[in-house]
């Protein structure tokens, strides 16, 4: 890896968020309300990845009727990125593509990072260092996704069988389940898999 490969932090900001209803609306939706302090999850996740020297100028996707509000809470927290507004919500996948896109027509090797901007993250420290343990994989051409310990068998996410260590503590994926029944969930937690 050389020293200068950054990351491209891809932000997705364009859901509604109305499962939170009523705090949450689409005309403010929850990644833009201070739910855990003083800042949005948005800000919260801006801030996260503002190390110069592991992340390169974020790149926001948003819908257009967002724009102001994308606009305002980057001024409030003086943190510059360039915005994609979405004309209408098409969802995560056109929202990555046309950031990833957006990202290797500024640099052509560039390794983007999709991120969520509702998502709390409890350990910003832990995050960076799996970041940086990630930019090294992917600089070495791996697909990388994250996974975290479960706290519980849960059904409404994915697992991940982490397979052979390629480096520290990043691993191959040996397989990958989506929301499983309760029963699986349980057993696939106290098997060592990961949401």
């Amino acid at each position: 890896m050389t020293m200068d490969k950054r990351i491209i932090p891809l932000i997705m900001c364009g859901g509604a968020g109305t499962r939170l209803w009523p705090a949450s609306r689409e005309v403010r939706p929850k990644q833009f309300l201070p739910l855990f302090g003083t800042r949005s999850t948005f800000q919260d996740t801006l801030l996260r990845v503002s190390e110069a020297s592991l992340f390169d100028r974020p790149i926001v996707i948003t819908n257009a009727s967002y724009r102001f509000m994308v606009l305002e809470q980057l001024a409030d927290i003086g943190i510059e990125a360039d915005v994609i507004l979405e004309p209408m919500r098409r969802d995560s996948g056109p929202a990555i593509a046309a950031g990833a896109v957006f990202a290797q027509n500024r640099a052509s090797e560039a390794i983007v990072l999709a991120l969520a901007a509702d998502h709390v993250v409890q350990d910003n420290a832990a995050f960076v260092a799996a970041c940086r343990q990630g930019l090294t994989a992917a600089s070495a051409g791996r697909i990388v996704t994250f996974g975290v310990k479960p706290e519980r068998p849960a059904t409404e996410y994915g697992y991940i069988s982490p397979g052979e260590v390629i480096s520290g503590e990043v691993h191959a994926v040996a397989r990958f389940v989506e929301k499983p029944d309760a029963v699986k969930a349980a057993d696939y937690v106290n098997s060592g898999y990961l949401w």
